[in-house]
């Protein structure tokens, strides 16, 4: 069975992972990501810059889509909460986000890393 805080690093891992893949990685069943056009001030601003993050390596977005199906085992809302967390927000700026007091979405994020540990103690695959 994994720890929250082993769970914790994974989503941290596959939020940053998803950052970093590009619209050409086939993921198998993500069949689409966004292209991301930027403005005209964007353009002016990177003219001279090339700032390319590195692309993630098989092991990293085979370890991403695992976490992306342990979500299979929690709520929506639990999804949107594990992903921000993921993404490095604070709990006071995902309380604000989610209108709810300042301890609340904490308890909700580990209740759903519970129910995941559990599956996965479990021997659960989520396919």
């Amino acid at each position: 069975m994994e720890c929250k805080d082993e769970l914790a690093n994974r989503y941290r891992e596959a939020w940053l992972v998803a950052r970093r893949v590009s619209s050409g990685i086939n993921l198998r069943y993500s069949a689409f990501w966004p292209e991301i056009n930027p403005n005209r001030w964007e353009v002016y601003q990177g003219e001279n810059k090339i700032l390319r993050l590195p692309e993630p390596s098989e092991d990293e977005v085979d370890r991403m889509v695992q976490c992306m199906r342990w979500l299979r085992w929690v709520s929506e809302e639990e999804r949107k909460l594990i992903w921000l967390r993921a993404s490095g927000l604070p709990w006071r700026v995902i309380a604000e986000d989610l209108g709810v007091n300042r301890k609340t979405p904490y308890a909700h994020w580990r209740k759903a890393m519970s129910r995941i540990a559990i599956h996965l103690a479990g021997g659960r695959n989520p396919e």
